[in-house]
C-alpha cells in the first residue's frame, strides 16, 4: 500500500464521497496521478474492468488505512461519539459495557453478529473482546461465530471469518482450515489471514503441523490472484524452511507485481 493520507480535521460521510466522485472523474479522464492511486490500491484493476464509483471509495479507504468504505465511513459516522468518549474515561467505559451486552444478545444470530464486527472500529472490538473475556463471556460470542463460518450465505462466512481474525481460540483452527476450501474466493483469503496472523488474538492460534502443504497449495495453486497474494505474505512463518526459501527465490521473479514485490522483502528480512 502506498503512503496513507490523513483525514481531514473534520470528516463527514458526504465530503468523502464528494472526494471518491472527484477520484472516479479524475481516473476515467486519465489523469495520472489518479491512475496511479488506482494501481497503487487495486493493481491491474485500471484497464481491466469499467471503473465504478465503490471502487474509488475502495481506493480512498485503504488510502486512509482503512480495510474498505464500509469501516471508514462507520469511523467517520461515531466519530462525534468517539471524541466525547475520549474525553471523558467513564463514558467510555460505560459504552463498551453497553456494547458487550448488545454484542452477546446478537450472538443469537450469527449473520447480525458478523455484520456488526464487520463495520465496528477495530479500537471498539479488540475493547469489547477484553470485557467478553474478564467477564467469561467470549465463548458464547466464538460459538456464533463458527456457526456463521458454516453458514450457506458466502457474506455471513466471510464477515464470520474476518471476526474470528480477533476472537480465534484453539477450537477455530480446523473450522478455519475448512474455510479454504470454500468455493468463494474472499471468503477463503479471510479465513487464511484469521488462521495464520497472531498480531490481533488474546493467544496464538496454532494452525496445526501439517498445514504447510496446504499454504504451498494455496501459493501455487488457488484459482484466485487475491488468494495467491495473501498466501504469500504467510510464507513469512516459515522461512527457514529450505523448501520455502527456494520457492520464495522462485517466487520474487513472478509475472505479478504484488506476489514478487512480497517475496522479496521476506527474503531480504532473511538477511
Amino acid at each position: 500500500m502506498s503512503a496513507a493520507f490523513s483525514l481531514p480535521a473534520a470528516p463527514s460521510p458526504e465530503h468523502l464521497k464528494g472526494q471518491a466522485k472527484a477520484l472516479l472523474k479524475a481516473v476515467h479522464a486519465s489523469e495520472a496521478d489518479a491512475v496511479q492511486r488506482f494501481a497503487a490500491q487495486m493493481p491491474g484493476r485500471v484497464t481491466v474492468h469499467p471503473l465504478k464509483l465503490a471502487d474509488a471509495q475502495f481506493v480512498l479507504a485503504r488510502e486512509y488505512s482503512f480495510s474498505s468504505w464500509p469501516r471508514l465511513k462507520a469511523y467517520v459516522e461515531a466519530l462525534p461519539q468517539r471524541t466525547l468518549r475520549r474525553k471523558d474515561p467513564s463514558v467510555r467505559q460505560r459504552f463498551i459495557r453497553e456494547l458487550a451486552v448488545r454484542i452477546l444478545v446478537m450472538s443469537a444470530d450469527s449473520q447480525a453478529l458478523g455484520r456488526e464486527f464487520a463495520r465496528m472500529p477495530l479500537r471498539d472490538i479488540l475493547a469489547v473482546r477484553d470485557e467478553l473475556s474478564q467477564s467469561e463471556q467470549l465463548p458464547a460470542v466464538v460459538d456464533s461465530l463458527l456457526v456463521g463460518l458454516a453458514d450457506t450465505r458466502a457474506r455471513v462466512r466471510f464477515d464470520c471469518a474476518g471476526a474470528l481474525d480477533h476472537f480465534a481460540n484453539a477450537r477455530c483452527a480446523e473450522p478455519l482450515r475448512r474455510r479454504l476450501q470454500d468455493p468463494v474466493p474472499r471468503v477463503r483469503r479471510s479465513a487464511l489471514h484469521s488462521l495464520s496472523c497472531d498480531a490481533c488474538k488474546l493467544s496464538p492460534l496454532n494452525a496445526g503441523p501439517d498445514f504447510l502443504p496446504t499454504l504451498l497449495d494455496l501459493v501455487l495453486n488457488d484459482p484466485s490472484i487475491r488468494v495467491r497474494r495473501a498466501a504469500v505474505l504467510m510464507l513469512e512463518t516459515y522461512a527457514q524452511m529450505e523448501q520455502v526459501l527456494d520457492l520464495l527465490s522462485g517466487l520474487s521473479d513472478s509475472d505479478d507485481t504484488v506476489i514478487s514485490r512480497s517475496a522479496r522483502q521476506i527474503l531480504g528480512r532473511r538477511t
